[in-house]
């Protein structure tokens, strides 16, 4: 054999070596349990959505079984065309829409259509929820998935899920530190789609490979180890912090409890409120109900009094409900209805000494709602719900989507 040929041939078995050990690495990390369930791929409008049919164990936070159906999001599939005596309700939201943290009878979506169900304003009409909402979205994606998959179910009513707690950074080109995603910037005084996902083909290809990797195990299992050594760096050689930055939660914003103080987060306001107004304008040209609801931030609803006092005195405030009122403020400029959740969850948390948030194996009171938290919510924006509805129908007949404007 030449010596040309016996290289190729090692070559070739190296190759195989590794394949073969790819795949053995494979199915030994799916078989112990150590591989996360695949819910999510590219997409081509939102940067990334849930995979129709994926299913799995989600037990880093909280422990409960995922499935996404046909369609792509959680809940139970239904039917595009809706039948008679359906009212349909679609929620827009992030991770905390998603509940991927708890069973999915478990989650606000599914305990506002019990209780809806039982509303005196549905007039006997069978509710259905659905929920749209997908892990790390922001205002943009959410008005996209409205845009692109949510009209064809013909809901009859919309609810914008906002969470605060990182939102408005999410909708900031310069803030948001995961770009894979569409934002809308101003141009010109307009706003419109940039940043590197619509402006860039090479940077949206690599988006692209970033969620098809995750399909194997293996290289989710070796990005994980980059992510926790990077961790690990970041601990052993902390770069100096300013006296006046405020430690909060991992991937939460404090900057929000006051009125923005640079033109970043003017920005990002401005244009997060800007977007909320184009979802709402929409639903109105499509003639179903716009609702706002701003969800609960861990700290805000944290049953500890003190702690939060604490946090306020060294943000300089004197609540922590400031981005939830100006978003009630923007309602009633633009007369939309907005409920905001945060004071009367905090209030049922001090009263009840419950945290809302958190799961035995994660810390109380940080993270997503767990069952508790969901619950607690369902039933406040139910209650809301069936009240605007009361308040809002024509005398003599139920709500409808083109039924009067919402009550003030």
């Amino acid at each position: 054999m030449s010596r040309a040929k016996r290289i190729f041939a090692n070559l070739g078995l190296a190759l195989f070596g590794v394949l073969f050990a790819l795949a053995l690495g494979e199915v030994a990390l799916r078989v112990c349990g150590f591989a996360g369930p695949d819910l999510y791929n590219y997409d081509y409008w939102r940067g990334w959505g849930l995979r129709a049919g994926a299913a799995g164990w989600q037990r880093s936070e909280g422990d409960a079984f995922v499935s996404i159906n046909r369609y792509g999001f959680r809940g139970p599939a239904v039917a595009p065309a809706k039948p008679a005596g359906v009212y349909r309700i679609a929620v827009l939201g992030d991770s905390f829409t998603e509940a991927q943290q708890v069973n999915y009878d478990q989650s606000f979506c599914a305990v506002m259509q019990r209780r809806l169900g039982k509303c005196p304003a549905m007039d006997g009409r069978k509710v259905q929820v659905l929920d749209f909402g997908v892990d790390g979205y922001g205002t943009a994606q959410e008005y996209l998935t409205l845009r692109h998959f949510v009209w064809k179910f013909s809901p009859d009513a919309v609810v914008l899920a906002i969470f605060t707690g990182n939102d408005i950074r999410n909708n900031s080109v310069t803030l948001e530190g995961d770009k894979c995603r569409p934002f809308y910037i101003y141009r010109d005084g307009k706003l419109a789609l940039g940043g590197p996902f619509d402006d860039s083909a090479m940077f949206r290809l690599n988006c692209m490979a970033r969620f098809e990797s995750r399909r194997s195990a293996v290289l989710d299992l070796v990005g994980s180890l980059h992510g926790y050594i990077m961790d690990i760096r970041r601990r052993l050689h902390p770069k100096p912090v300013p006296r006046h930055v405020i430690h909060t939660e991992r991937g939460l914003d404090s900057t929000i409890y006051a009125a923005p103080a640079d033109r970043v987060w003017r920005d990002a306001w401005a244009v997060t409120e800007a977007e909320i107004e184009m979802i709402h304008q929409s639903v109105a040209r499509h003639g179903a109900r716009f609702l706002a609801v701003t969800l609960a931030n861990p700290m805000q609803d944290l049953p500890e009094p003190a702690i939060r006092a604490r946090y306020m005195k060294q943000l300089g405030v004197s609540n922590l409900f400031y981005p939830d009122f100006r978003i009630k403020a923007l309602g009633e400029r633009d007369d939309f209805p907005v409920l905001n959740l945060a004071p009367p969850m905090q209030q049922y948390a001090d009263s009840h000494h419950a945290f809302l948030h958190g799961f035995p194996n994660t810390k109380p009171g940080n993270g997503h709602w767990n069952a508790e938290g969901h619950r607690v919510a369902g039933r406040l924006i139910a209650a809301w719900m069936c009240q605007y509805l009361a308040d809002s129908q024509p005398r003599g007949g139920p709500a409808t989507a083109d039924s009067a404007k919402p009550a003030r």
